[in-house]
């Protein structure tokens, strides 16, 4: 007998809160400065995000006390790519950048809130707006996006 067995959007649990960085910072200066802006304590984690063959660097922090995850993430990876060439100068590597959200493609990083209680989101993105080498942050629907599937982990 064959069995099969479907998974479901049920099974995926999507509520959580998603914060749109525009910056120039690193990803450990960007996880440096919001630790001390939001007072957090993000980490680099030892797996990175792995998303259509490309590794996405991740920064976690699972708050136990407040029952909350936090995770910042780059949207954007660019990765030096052969490419067959059969033109006068051989240049055989391309640069190319790869999107985590797609639709998204003018945000820098994303800071992922799971959790239980009610989160103060607002005063969040005003203290992420205060390091100063961030151009803007401000809450994003993630309902909303396309390729929500891929901030799910």
């Amino acid at each position: 007998m064959i069995t099969t067995h479907k998974i479901t959007a049920e099974l995926y649990d999507d509520s959580f809160k998603l914060i749109a960085l525009h910056c120039s910072l690193n990803d450990y200066a960007m996880a440096y400065n919001i630790n001390k802006a939001v007072a957090l304590k993000l980490e680099r984690s030892i797996e990175d995000l792995d998303v259509a063959n490309f590794s996405f660097p991740i920064f976690e922090w699972k708050d136990d006390s407040n029952d909350a995850n936090w995770t910042l993430v780059s949207n954007a990876i660019t990765k030096t790519e052969k490419r067959e060439s059969f033109d006068l100068f051989n240049q055989n590597n391309e640069e190319r950048t790869h999107y985590l959200i797609e639709e998204r493609k003018e945000v820098d990083y994303f800071l992922k809130i799971e959790e239980n209680a009610n989160c103060p989101i607002n005063t969040i993105v005003t203290s992420i707006n205060k390091i100063p080498k961030v151009i803007t942050a401000y809450n994003i629907d993630a309902a909303s996006l396309k390729s929500k599937r891929n901030l799910i982990f």
